[in-house]
Formats: C-alpha cells, sequence, structure tokens
C-alpha cells in the first residue's frame, strides 16, 4: 500500500522564554480569573504573538515542550493533562469595561489535538486582536521568563500592573482596586493580615528573586484600618537594590508631596496641583489622557466642588479622569431630557432593540427569516450575547461592592435566568418562522450547551 504523507497546516513553534509579551494596558487592567497553569498557556501564546502580524495566527507547539513550562499534575499524563487545562481554558470569559460598554470573550477560539503525533495547536480568539496587535500607544511589555518561573497567579498580576508602572516607579492601588484586578472572592482573605501574609508578601518574594524588577510596599491608613498600597518599584538593573538604605531613601523621597513644576504654563498641571494631586499621579495622568479629556473632567470637579458635593478633590479628580465622569454625567443629562425612565447605562445593541423590533415587524416571512439570521449572527455571536445578557443581570442585581454569599447566588440565578429567557425568546422567534431549532451540540460554551439542554428538556416535560 502506498504510504500517504500528511500535510500538517500549520509550521511547528518553538517556545524561548527569552521571547517578548506585549499586551494593551486594557488587558493589563481587565479583571479574570484564571488558574497558574491557565495563565502560562496565554503567555505562552502572548509571546508567539509579532508587532508585525496582521491578524493573531495559529499556533502548533509539541505538547511535551509546552508542558515542561505549563506544568504537570503527578499520576497523569502530560499529554491528557494539557488537554484538560486548554479545555478548561476554552470556557473561562475575559470581560472587558470600556466607555460604560462590557465585552465579554472567550479566550481561546481553537484548539486541536494531535495525540498520536504529541502536538497541539492553539488559536487566540479573534475579537482579541486589539489588545495584542497594532498597540501604538498605552502597552506593556515584558519578557515571557520573566512570568513563567512566577508560581501564583497573584504573583503574575501583581508584577503586570507594576511593569506597567516601572518608568513612573510608582503605582498606589486601593485595597478595593487591588482586589478587583486579581478577581479575588469577596469572602476570601477578608482580614488584611491574611491578604498581606497570602498575597503581597508571596508576590513580593517572587517577583523580586525572579525577575526584572523588584518592589516594596508601603500601607496607607484611613484611621487605624489599611485602605490603600503604595508600591515602590524599582528595575533590577539599578544599582540602589544593593544597597538596603538606598531603597528606604527612595522610598521617603517618593513619599515628599513637595514638587515643584517647572514653570507655570501649563494651566492643566497648575490646576491638579490646586485640587492636591500627587506630582507623579499628574505625570501619570498627563501621559494617559488627551488635553480635552483631562480638561472636562477638572471642571467637572471644581464644580463639584463649589457645591459641595466633593470632599477630597485631589483622589475624586483621578476617579472622574479615569472614568471619564464629565461625559457621563453629560449622557445622563441627555438621557433624562428625553424622559429616559431607565437610569442605568444600557448598552448600544439594548437601546436599538425597539427600533430593530419594528423593522422586523413589517417584513415578509422570508425578509424576516434573512433579518433574523442577520440579527442572531453565528452560534458563537449568539453564544457571547447570552453571555453578555447573563453577566450584565448579574451585575444589575449585586447591590454592593462586597457582596455576601446570599447576595452572589441571588445574581448567579437573575444572571441563569436571564440566558434562559433569551434562550426561550430564541426559539418562540424561529417557531413563528417556521425555522428548525437549535441543537444542543450547535452550542461550544459548556455551560451553555448545559443550559440549553435543561431548557429543551424542560419544555418537552411541560407539554406531557
Amino acid at each position: 500500500m502506498k504510504k500517504t504523507t500528511v500535510v500538517q497546516p500549520y509550521d511547528l513553534e518553538s517556545i524561548n522564554i527569552k521571547n517578548w509579551v506585549t499586551k494593551s494596558n486594557i488587558l493589563i487592567e481587565s479583571t479574570y480569573k484564571l488558574s497558574l497553569q491557565e495563565q502560562r498557556i496565554l503567555l505562552i501564546m502572548a509571546s508567539k504573538v509579532q508587532p508585525n502580524d496582521e491578524t493573531l495566527k495559529t499556533y502548533r507547539f509539541r505538547a511535551k515542550d509546552f508542558i515542561e513550562i505549563v506544568g504537570n499534575k503527578k499520576g497523569t499524563g502530560f499529554y491528557s493533562y494539557l488537554k484538560e487545562i486548554v479545555n478548561g481554558l476554552q470556557t473561562k470569559i475575559l470581560t472587558i469595561k470600556e466607555k460604560g460598554r462590557q465585552r465579554n470573550y472567550n479566550w481561546v477560539i481553537t484548539s486541536i489535538y494531535e495525540e498520536n503525533e504529541g502536538y497541539i495547536t492553539l488559536q487566540f480568539h479573534p475579537s482579541l486582536k486589539y489588545l495584542f496587535l497594532e498597540l501604538k500607544e498605552k502597552f506593556t511589555s515584558y519578557q515571557l521568563e520573566n512570568v513563567v518561573r512566577l508560581n501564583s497567579v497573584y504573583s503574575i498580576r501583581i508584577y503586570e500592573l507594576l511593569k506597567q508602572y516601572e518608568r513612573l516607579r510608582k503605582r498606589e492601588l486601593t485595597l478595593e482596586e487591588l482586589r478587583h484586578f486579581l478577581a479575588i472572592e469577596p469572602t476570601k482573605y477578608k482580614q488584611y493580615g491574611h491578604f498581606k501574609s497570602k498575597v503581597l508578601a508571596v508576590a513580593q518574594k517572587e517577583i523580586n528573586n525572579k525577575t526584572d524588577i523588584h518592589f516594596e510596599f508601603v500601607e496607607i491608613k484611613t484611621g487605624r484600618k489599611v485602605t490603600s498600597i503604595e508600591f515602590i518599584i524599582t528595575s533590577s538593573s539599578s544599582p540602589a537594590l544593593n544597597d538596603a538604605s538606598a531603597i528606604k531613601e527612595k522610598k521617603l523621597e517618593l513619599n515628599q508631596h513637595s514638587f515643584e513644576l517647572e514653570g507655570n504654563s501649563n494651566s492643566i498641571q497648575n490646576e491638579l496641583v490646586d485640587l492636591g494631586v500627587k506630582p507623579e499621579k499628574i505625570e501619570w495622568l498627563l501621559s494617559e489622557f488627551t488635553k480635552e479629556h483631562l480638561e472636562r473632567n477638572i471642571r467637572y470637579t471644581q464644580d463639584r466642588l463649589i457645591t459641595g458635593d466633593v470632599t477630597h478633590p485631589h483622589s475624586y479628580v483621578v476617579k472622574a479622569i479615569q472614568k471619564d465622569y464629565a461625559k457621563l454625567s453629560h449622557e445622563s443629562k441627555l438621557l433624562q431630557s428625553k424622559k429616559t425612565v431607565k437610569r442605568e447605562l444600557v448598552p448600544d445593541f439594548m437601546v436599538a432593540a425597539k427600533e430593530k423590533q419594528r423593522t422586523f415587524n413589517e417584513s415578509t416571512l422570508k425578509d424576516k427569516q434573512e433579518l433574523f439570521f442577520k440579527e442572531i449572527g453565528t452560534q458563537i455571536e449568539f453564544e457571547e450575547k447570552l453571555l453578555q445578557f447573563q453577566e450584565l443581570k448579574r451585575m444589575l442585581v449585586l447591590s454592593s461592592d462586597e457582596p455576601n454569599q446570599e447576595e452572589v447566588k441571588k445574581a448567579q440565578e437573575a444572571g441563569l435566568q436571564e440566558v434562559i429567557r433569551n434562550m426561550e425568546e430564541d426559539l418562540k422567534k424561529r417557531q413563528e418562522l417556521d425555522l428548525e431549532p437549535r441543537l444542543v451540540k450547535d452550542f461550544k460554551n459548556k455551560e451553555l450547551k448545559k443550559i440549553y439542554k435543561e431548557f429543551l428538556q424542560s419544555k418537552i416535560l411541560n407539554k406531557t
């Protein structure tokens, strides 16, 4: 029998820990929860992305090389373990919040296993392109070797957050912000002492010993309670690292607020100084935001200061600039002028729903079918919308920043019912248009597949 040659669709990729990882700062400051092994897989993939790539490519690795960096579970075949990790990773969601919108993405869209050959093929979700490619500003770069050696998921995330501010040498985060970035549940490490020993101290030891940066941290208190952490960041190449007293002097120097601006010509700088903003924060704000963005939020803060609505202008104006309170306030007033009943910010796809429904009702059956498929999109797009609705519902139900278990459970149930409601609408509309219902096997997301299967079973039981 003639032996056939199998042509592999993708080149075999080597893993070089000297490669660079480049991420948008939007991704650095997003919230996601991944295991250590899942993080390492994504970091290896990110290190293969090249600045001149036009798309997020598909990468094929030797599974044995991959597991040497990712790590293996005792008593488990490395290929089976790798497959288990990637399958779990494909169900994880990345949530990006920008300009009043929340977007949910799957990290990995393609995974191909060649067990006999010992290879694994992976691809980022195409929608993540803007977080890895064509980054002209507001991005962070570091070599892969700095993170793959870290053994704590929190160490990896803290390293990225500090590397982002390496040039400024300092970063202050409230405990609330830090817990949010690290995706730490409200019930975990509730006591600061526990958080300090299990998160901060572990990260400090790992980062200082294994990466290209070092950090010290200062606890900032409100009364007797620690409310913020000030990180003092030093590059490992700095000679001061060999001198403990030099580090202490640097810390004291960075904590002084007697910074004098060169000249008084820049009105934005002067206004921020007048509001009490720290010099290093001013430098960061000027480098991150446009003049118009800064001016409108400074005016917004000054107006609220006059009316007595602001008591701590130095911190409020920074938050206002970061969240663009001025723009949100303007949009809110426009909505109120149109007598909009809902007060919360609603995504564009929900605002336009009524108009789309009117057009749909006035069409022929054939046109309705075409409009339906255009509106619903592909199966993946439909699943992404379900996840968006689910997360939005959860957020609306949660009434506090630190909800208890009962509130979290209530929010999760509300999110589930929102998914079922949308599945119900989809099925009903398909029936009205003489279209076949979706099949359980069509669903790619494991959670949605399970929900849809139970949903169909309940429909069958109700009929009987």
